[in-house]
């Protein structure tokens, strides 16, 4: 059985338990149009869930490792968005790597519709990491999840910054060492 279906199970469960006698078949008749209608999606939530997996255990770690600092998710407020303190931590501390903004992945061999990457860190002429500037929607978007694809295809890695997060220097710098 699957993670969607063993979900939709136990919310089955849960929901016959909380209803009294009178609601049970009301309960029953929204739970199956709850499952109706998240069925449809279930296979595109799944992706979903198993491609950020790897990601979601990192932050974990990191959050859990002794080296975790409150001040590294502390609101900036400099008048920068995200992708201009990524280009000036870039700058300052990875002065070694070539950046390149809004490339395509047709640069790399890809075909099709994609999403341009926001930011391409090179070591010369080769992609070291790729970094994505996303609002809060992206990740549903199918030309984002080729454009990720086509970057996992090439071998190449590639990390997200959410625009309206705090993303700080620190936060930045601390993601842009593990990859760097």
């Amino acid at each position: 059985m699957g993670l969607f279906d063993q979900l939709l199970k136990e919310g089955a469960e849960t929901l016959k338990d909380l209803a009294s006698d009178e609601n049970k078949e009301k309960a029953q008749e929204l739970f199956g149009a709850l499952k109706e209608t998240i069925g449809e999606h279930a296979e595109g939530f799944k992706k979903v869930v198993d491609e950020y997996k790897d990601e979601i255990k990192e932050m974990k770690k990191e959050a859990e490792s002794s080296s975790y600092d409150d001040s590294m998710y502390e609101e900036v407020d400099d008048g920068k968005d995200c992708r201009q303190r990524i280009l000036e931590v870039l700058e300052s501390e990875f002065p070694n790597y070539t950046v390149r903004q809004n490339v395509s992945p047709a640069e790399f061999g890809g075909t099709g519709r994609f999403m341009d990457y926001s930011i391409v860190v090179c070591d010369g002429d080769k992609p070291q990491l790729i970094i994505m500037v996303i609002s809060k929607t992206t990740t549903a978007h199918r030309e984002y999840r080729w454009t990720r694809e086509e970057a996992k295809k090439q071998g190449i890695t590639l990390i997200n910054f959410v625009d309206h997060f705090p993303n700080n220097p620190k936060y930045i710098s601390a993601r842009l060492h593990k990859y760097l």
